[in-house]
């Protein structure tokens, strides 16, 4: 580092004198470094046109890791890796907004707070008009009915030790209803409920019927976590769920048709392939045993890296929608390209000098620079379709007018 700083940037530097510049300070001046580059973030990722109904499309989910035992004071574990010499653990806490890219929620945390803490502490930030999508581990009865006193929506699945309340106040059976769509032929329903024991949540519940390979590879599951729990078997009401795809939202019918639930919600798995770049390409997990701040300090750095790649990324996608609407004018719908973030990341990483030399160099060879950024993303970067499953761009195209 000293090395680099002396021939880079002409910095003159002692060892100890940079490690000692790895401090509360640092760590602070960082932060607010990643706070301002939020607060500059580009919008309009697909247009206003995707699901209009709603403001923002607010999806969130946590990554957690072990860290260096040298972090134990202030970062608990989350109970994740035994085998790990460290009892330190960290979770970074995620969100963003699948209409316009903007990421709304960058946050690290200790390992040991959960999802349910999190939303029960950030609930006051949801904001009228967003639709949140989250999975089970942010799910809770007070906090959804939070969301409907501020106008916003939500779509979740169902947890499955919920109780279901239909209009008169009765429990809904599963089983009964299992027995009635079997002998009926259909795969699918919708009915109006009440979820909750204390704080009864009115909501849509959609119900589908699972193949009967999902339903034996969930009771396989459930059985193993309910024996490493210290349960001997499963409970009869657990078994009966399972046969179903269950999941809950206060939009209406006119905002979210009942076919289009299933496809929003597996949008929610953007954000898992965002992480898994996070730990393939930039390693958030891997760093060597250092001091808490120089630590911190990296952990930062590195979503900073991340969160100017995913702007530039973004961009690129924004100019490309924009070429497909002046394209497309009388010609019906042309099918979305998104640019595969995966691809994009990696070869943004082999650029950071390209990039950093933006913000050193004169504005002729920055945009020189940037047009060559831009080319390199439109080649060969391009998010294809595997396994026959709806791709990315096919589920957009549902959700666009």
């Amino acid at each position: 580092m000293v090395s680099l700083l002396k021939s880079e940037f002409g910095v003159i530097i002692k060892k100890q004198s940079l490690y000692e510049r790895f401090n509360e300070k640092c760590v602070l001046f960082v932060k607010s470094v990643l706070s301002e580059l939020l607060r500059e973030q580009f919008d309009k990722l697909y247009s206003d046109e995707m699901l209009p109904d709603f403001t923002r499309i607010r999806i969130k989910d946590s990554t957690k890791f072990m860290v260096p035992s040298t972090l134990e004071g202030n970062y608990g574990s989350c109970g994740g890796d035994v085998k790990s010499r460290s009892k330190a653990s960290i979770s970074i806490q995620y969100e963003y907004d699948l209409k316009s890219g903007e990421i709304t929620c960058l946050e690290i945390t200790s390992g040991d707070r959960n999802d349910r803490t999190d939303a029960g502490e950030t609930a006051c930030d949801v904001e009228k008009g967003d639709l949140i999508i989250r999975d089970l581990g942010y799910y809770s009865t007070p906090v959804l009915q939070e969301f409907i006193s501020k106008e916003a929506f939500f779509l979740s699945r169902l947890d499955s030790s919920t109780n279901v309340y239909d209009e008169r106040g009765k429990l809904v059976s599963f089983k009964d209803n299992y027995k009635s769509m079997k002998k009926a032929g259909i795969n699918e329903k919708e009915m109006m409920v009440y979820v909750g024991k204390q704080t009864r949540v009115p909501v849509r519940l959609f119900l589908q019927i699972v193949p009967e390979a999902v339903y034996e590879q969930r009771i396989r599951e459930k059985t193993k976590k309910s024996k490493g729990q210290g349960r001997s078997q499963l409970k009869d009401e657990t078994k009966i769920r399972s046969w179903f795809h269950l999941f809950i939202t206060n939009a209406d019918e006119s905002c979210l048709p009942k076919e289009k639930i299933i496809p929003l919600y597996r949008l929610r798995w953007q954000i898992e392939l965002q992480f898994k770049v996070w730990k393939s390409v930039f390693k958030i997990e891997t760093m060597y045993k250092m001091k808490e701040h120089r630590y911190i300090i990296s952990l930062y750095v590195k979503l900073i890296l991340i969160v100017i790649n995913l702007q530039i990324t973004y961009s690129v996608q924004q100019m490309l929608d924009c070429s497909r609407k002046g394209k497309g004018k009388g010609k019906g719908k042309d099918k979305i390209k998104i640019i595969s973030l995966n691809k994009a990341m990696k070869t943004l990483k082999t650029l950071f000098d390209k990039i950093f030399s933006l913000l050193r160099g004169t504005r002729r060879k920055a945009e020189k620079t940037a047009q060559y950024i831009q080319n390199r993303l439109q080649e060969n970067h391009w998010l294809e379709s595997k396994n026959k499953k709806l791709c990315l761009p096919e589920i957009l195209t549902l959700f666009i007018c």
